[in-house]
Parts: C-alpha cells; sequence; structure tokens
C-alpha cells in the first residue's frame, strides 16, 4: 500500500495530471496499458483498478525477489532437543531477590550443578551440538570430573548500579556462603565472571538475560580445616546465601533430591 501511495502522489504531482483528468486519463492509460481506454467516469474508475493490480503484481515481484527460498523445514516442539532438561533445569534453579521498598536492590538466579543437573545438561549440550557417541562420552566424562572438584553454581545476578556488581571481585562488597543444615558453612574458592557466552548459555539457563552478569561460584567439598563434607548424605537441606549491606538473598536446595 505504502508504494501505490507514493507512485499515486508522483501521479498526481506530475504534469500529465495536473492537465486535466479527462486530458491525463487517455495518456496514463496508453502509457500502463498500451491501448487508448474510452473516457469518461467509468472508465477512469477501471483504469484506476487496473493501475492498483498493475502496483500490487509489481509489489509482489519486489518482495519475491528479495525472499530466499526454504526448501525444508524442520519441526521443533519447544526451545529443548531433550525432553527431560528443562524439568531438570527447573528443579535445581532457584531466584531470590532484595527489595528496598519498591526499589530492587538484587536479582539473583542460581543453578546448583548437581550430578543429576550435569547428566541433563550433558544430553542437552551433546543433542544440541551433535556430538557423536565418542564426543558425548568424553563430554560427561569432564562433567563429572567436574563435580568432585567441588559444588558449583551458575549465577545470574542484575542489580541497578554498576559498582554494585562485583561479585569476582576480592573485595566485593557481596559474601557467599554455602551452608548445610547443621549451620555449617563454606566461602567460595572460585567466582568467575563468564562473559561472551551469554547467548549461548541463555539456551541452558533461561533465567540469562542482557541484563544479567553471569558468574560460575564453586565452593569446596569440605568444610574448612575438617575432612568433613559440607554437603553429606545425611544432608537435607542447603543453603546459598548472597549478602551485603544493602540486604540478604537466600537460596536453597535438597542437594539429594532426584
Amino acid at each position: 500500500m505504502g508504494l501505490l501511495f507514493r507512485l499515486t502522489g508522483l501521479l498526481r504531482a506530475s504534469p500529465v495530471w495536473k492537465g486535466g483528468v479527462k486530458g491525463s486519463y487517455t495518456k496514463m492509460a496508453i502509457f500502463l496499458t498500451g491501448k487508448p481506454r474510452p473516457g469518461g467516469r467509468g472508465g477512469f474508475t477501471h483504469f484506476l483498478a487496473r493501475l492498483k493490480i498493475f502496483v500490487f503484481c509489481t509489489a509482489v515481484l519486489l518482495f519475491l525477489g528479495n525472499c530466499t527460498r526454504v526448501t525444508r523445514f524442520v519441526e521443533t516442539a519447544g526451545p529443548y532437543h531433550t525432553e527431560s532438561y528443562k524439568r531438570v533445569c527447573d528443579q535445581w534453579s532457584q531466584e531470590s531477590r532484595i527489595h528496598h521498598g519498591f526499589e530492587v536492590r538484587l536479582i539473583v538466579s542460581a543453578t546448583f550443578k548437581s550430578a543429576d543437573f550435569r547428566r541433563a545438561y550433558a544430553d542437552e549440550y551433546a543433542a544440541a551440538y551433535q556430538l557423536t557417541a565418542e564426543e558425548k562420552g568424553r563430554f560427561v566424562e569432564d562433567q563429572m570430573k567436574a563435580s568432585h572438584l567441588g559444588h558449583e553454581f551458575l549465577l545470574a545476578t542484575f542489580v541497578p548500579e554498576k559498582r554494585w556488581d562485583d561479585f569476582d571481585k576480592a573485595d566485593s562488597m557481596w559474601k557467599l556462603f554455602l551452608v548445610n543444615d547443621e549451620g555449617q558453612r563454606v566461602v567460595p574458592v572460585e567466582v568467575r565472571d563468564v562473559k561472551g557466552q551469554e547467548a549461548v548459555m541463555s539456551h541452558f539457563f533461561p533465567y540469562i538475560t542482557p541484563w544479567k552478569s553471569v558468574y560460575r561460584v564453586r565452593f569446596p567439598s569440605n568444610i574448612s580445616g575438617s575432612n568433613n563434607p559440607i554437603i553429606g548424605d545425611n544432608t537435607k537441606k542447603m543453603r546459598l546465601i548472597v549478602t551485603s549491606v544493602l540486604g540478604t538473598a537466600e537460596m536453597h536446595w535438597n542437594p539429594h533430591s532426584s
């Protein structure tokens, strides 16, 4: 329609149009169709109808000329390639917030990378990237090895002030703790900022957005100064605490749920 309006405007601005409808109609008809048309109001209406058809056909040809032909469609039922990934990801993911009145000070989402989650993640990753059986086997092995290096979380945070986004700094305003149901706690051995991978990671962790920073947080397996595990066989609840002068956010999991 925009093309029709522009063409009509050009015609109205032309000397042919300004010369009068009766005189110009025949000239325009000859120009567009190669044949003189009879005059009169009915003939003019017929000409406008033909003009609209001409413009429409031209627009269709231009549109088709700029389209890429799709020869094959791949049907998909959702964003994930495996049936269980969304359920498992939701099970091991939590979110918490810090408010001051109506103002949001912190939004934090976290996924605990349990052995159950890592298996589902490996299946989804292998399906998404079409890994061979051998490649998938190595990827699963790497995931299981990583699970023995400590308790790892993926953390996505939003803070309204850029200066508050310093979770990976040694002198960060934020403190992170992993606490078991006996009140024993450990601090991270690593907090690493994950940059440049948000587009890929948002597929696996849908709470990741362009407005959030993403961190990998790893806690030790044992309580400091002892060989006692922070998460034992009888641990029924663990808490991830994110705290500062702005407030405290807390998320909790059953580490042995499946």
